[in-house]
């Protein structure tokens, strides 16, 4: 997806696929991690999926947050510096 602004649907697009990305990575280790005491120990699968849900998704906002609105922060400081730098 490309987007040729700098504007806010681009900062809401930014945000929400880092909120996905940190919970993601949040949620499969969990879950990576529950299937290695599984396999070591051999007792029962124990795997609360919405617990483990609801403390990714608690990682995942904050963080989602400040660094899509960072990012998106640079890239509109970018786009001023570029349209102020005469063309070659």
């Amino acid at each position: 997806m490309r987007f040729k602004k700098i504007g806010l649907p681009l900062f809401i697009f930014l945000i929400l696929y880092w909120m996905a990305a940190i919970f993601l990575i949040i949620f499969l280790l969990s879950l990576s991690i529950a299937f290695i005491f599984y396999f070591k120990n051999g007792n029962e699968f124990y795997f609360d999926f919405l617990q483990e849900s609801i403390y990714a998704l608690r990682k995942a906002i904050p963080g989602g947050i400040i660094l899509g609105s960072g990012l998106w922060i640079k890239a509109r400081l970018q786009e001023r510096k570029d349209k102020k730098s005469p063309a070659r």
